[in-house]
């Protein structure tokens, strides 16, 4: 057998396993697709009825979905909004400011954190987290008006879920960054903090959004350590505004992902709950397919995706520019 030969098989091999996981991933909408429009076309429910509804009663014939949509969008934004600060931060002293042993501790951390289970999270936020901010409102409101479950119990854990997922992706972006940015800021006249805000940053904020992205995409699929801490409630908003301090009060809610777990086992199939579960189960994977595309983009608009393409030339007038940008906004700021 000649090379010619090995090589084509070795193609045709390559291009099956392609081909597979692009029918599978064609599969899995396919089959989750058929049986999310039951739910329109069987049962005759409304699309607006469906998403904007505010009554989840499936054994009645109601399927609004509208809380269960604002509890997941709600937990996950003020999730990211609460973890990547503070990601960042952490990924600016380990590349930037923290000594080499450090560094070294730092990296089992981060991996430890990846590889705790989200029950474990789930469990330590139900006796930690929720009596905690039960103790905090109810302080503040000057009596007991609030058990603790809710919005602001999910978002807290999964900030620290996702924490070590944005912090991985943004040190890797970080250091990719050619070492020249740092040498021609510097000779510049640039200080250290001046080189991470102004120069440094902007030019890894790719990275840094993509670390964001996939965040938030394991912040909306998560179930169990929500699941714990949030209510199960989806006939309830999550937050809703008084005229007595602190002017807002919290109410066990619902997301999706909680709903699916709860939901599931007791759908009869073919039922409306059953074809209703599976539209939800839709949406999440539209939202998640949404979150993949967008990180792909993100990623494709950095000025360093693909240095092999770029000639040094092109790279050092970008880093100079990139500089000079930095630096002029730090005069005029």
């Amino acid at each position: 057998m000649n090379k010619s030969v090995r090589e084509n098989i070795s193609h045709g091999i390559f291009a099956a396993c392609a081909a597979f996981l692009v029918l599978a991933m064609l599969a899995i909408f396919v089959f989750v697709g058929a049986n999310a429009y039951q739910t329109f076309t069987v049962h005759h429910i409304s699309p607006f009825g469906f998403f904007f509804g505010t009554s989840w009663f499936p054994a009645d014939g109601e399927v609004g979905a509208f809380i269960m949509i604002v509890g997941s969008i709600t937990v996950t934004i003020f999730a990211v909004l609460m973890s990547t600060p503070l990601s960042v931060g952490l990924a600016v002293f380990v590349t930037e400011i923290a000594p080499a042993w450090a560094q070294r501790l730092m990296q089992p951390v981060f991996e430890l954190f990846l590889g705790i289970p989200s029950i474990i999270y789930g469990l330590l936020a139900l006796q930690i987290l929720v009596p905690a901010i039960a103790y905090a409102y109810n302080y503040l409101a000057g009596a007991y008006l609030y058990n603790g479950f809710g919005i602001i119990a999910a978002a807290l854990v999964l900030a620290i879920m996702i924490m070590p997922t944005i912090t991985t992706i943004s040190i890797d972006a970080i250091r990719a960054l050619p070492t020249g940015l740092r040498e021609a800021s510097l000779a510049l006249g640039a200080t250290r903090w001046q080189t991470i805000r102004k120069v440094l940053l902007p030019a890894s904020s790719s990275g840094i959004y993509t670390g964001i992205v996939l965040g938030l995409g394991r912040a909306i699929g998560e179930t169990l350590a929500v699941s714990f801490v949030i209510g199960a409630s989806p006939n309830s908003f999550p937050f809703h505004f008084t005229n007595i301090f602190p002017y807002i009060a919290f109410t066990p809610t619902s997301a999706i992902t909680v709903q699916l777990l709860f939901d599931f086992a007791e759908a009869t199939p073919g039922s409306l709950n059953y074809n209703a579960i599976w539209t939800l189960s839709f949406v999440l994977l539209v939202v998640s397919l949404l979150l993949v595309v967008i990180s792909r983009w993100i990623g494709s608009r950095s000025a360093y995706s693909n240095p092999g393409r770029t000639s040094s030339r092109t790279r050092l007038a970008s880093i100079v520019a990139l500089v000079r940008r930095g630096l002029t906004r730090s005069v005029a700021s």
